[in-house]
């Protein structure tokens, strides 16, 4: 089962003028990187504003998505992301779905 994520990119300063003295196709960079780790971006939009970029892709599992995200770091191109874990609308009822059976076994507050 594969896992869906969005991920935004805030580029450094000094990488963001390199792309604009040399324009790079940032998205042929992810699709190659995540490719390589099993994965497919679906989506690459650029952004503006808190950050510059946004990729929609699909991963094997979530501890590939964290080393992509490590390698991502280690790179030195990105001055910080985000990752958010995307589910599929029958995904997202089926937890609701869930919490609501355990919804007896949760609370805030110690019992006393």
């Amino acid at each position: 089962m594969t896992v869906t994520v969005a991920m935004f990119i805030k580029y450094e300063n000094d990488k963001k003028a390199d792309m604009i003295a040399s324009p790079s196709d940032r998205a042929e960079v992810s699709r190659k990187a995540v490719g390589a780790m099993g994965g497919k971006v679906l989506h690459a939009y650029g952004t503006v504003g808190e950050y510059d970029m946004m990729f929609i892709y699909e991963m094997p599992d979530m501890s590939t998505v964290a080393a992509n995200m490590m390698l991502a770091d280690a790179s030195g191109m990105s001055k910080y992301h985000k990752i958010v874990p995307l589910f599929s609308n029958d995904e997202f009822l089926a937890a609701q779905k869930r919490a609501g059976e355990m919804s007896h076994t949760y609370t805030a507050t110690e019992a006393k």
